[in-house]
């Protein structure tokens, strides 16, 4: 009977081992408690823009914002994906993009660059402070939000996952993040006062507090997810491989 139970148990360890990948493994079995969410609708952009990476719900024109890494211009969509303008930038290696409360000035992270551009609705440059805290230019910077005090949060992707908090042009605070193996973009949420995340690598959203205390995680049906953003009780985000934005009920 020992023996009968000992034989049991370790097939029961070998199962679990299988059901989750090593690190270039296909295979995820979410842990418990984490559910995968499913869109509720897919928009392609590729007709427009093929590797989506930063998305901004502009709530004056009920629109969102979106850039592209291998383009310069700022894409402006309707909810449903139709285009409403592009706005001509001298921005490079664009991530992610935010705005201000009035929604008449447009922040982009340059990841290369690691510089955080300002711009004027039609275009033209405001200015640029360098965030230069990457150990890895090809791991730099990746989104960027603005609380409802007006100071930016800007992202790293990895070594290290961080987000810089800036007054201004003056850094006053930074954020670990501890729960995916990278972080793709940062959106701020002004109902919970909160930060939600999405991770390409780690196919996952969370949501995290100012101090960076997890509040909730929910896994995503893909990789690459690169841009998130909240409209309507919905949440978007898009997708940099095959250019389409998913649209989720918001979690």
């Amino acid at each position: 009977m020992h023996r009968f139970r000992t034989v049991i148990f370790l097939c029961c360890l070998w199962y679990a081992g299988c059901g989750r990948s090593g690190p270039d493994g296909d295979v995820v079995v979410p842990p418990p408690g984490i559910t995968t969410l499913q869109p509720v609708s897919v928009i392609d952009l590729s007709v427009h823009l093929h590797e989506p990476s930063g998305i901004f719900y502009n709530a004056k024109h009920k629109t969102l914002m979106v850039v592209g890494d291998g383009r310069p211009e700022v894409f402006e969509f309707t909810l449903a994906g139709g285009l409403v303008n592009a706005v001509m930038t001298s921005g490079s290696d664009m991530e992610g993009i935010t705005m201000n409360a009035a929604c008449d000035t447009i922040y982009i992270v340059e990841e290369t660059r690691q510089l955080v551009t300002s711009f004027r609705l039609d275009g033209t440059k405001i200015s640029s402070f360098p965030v230069n805290v990457a150990t890895n230019p090809s791991n730099a910077l990746e989104g960027i939000t603005m609380d409802a005090r007006g100071n930016l949060f800007v992202m790293n992707e990895k070594t290290p996952r961080l987000v810089v908090e800036y007054r201004g042009t003056t850094e006053v605070s930074r954020i670990a993040v501890e729960y995916t193996s990278d972080v793709s973009d940062i959106c701020y949420d002004a109902s919970d006062d909160c930060f939600w995340i999405v991770s390409d690598e780690s196919k996952k959203v969370v949501k995290i507090g100012r101090t960076g205390a997890l509040l909730g995680e929910w896994l995503i049906p893909f990789v690459k997810g690169e841009g998130i953003t909240f409209a309507d009780g919905k949440m978007y985000i898009v997708n940099d491989a095959d250019a389409k934005m998913y649209v989720f009920l918001k979690p």
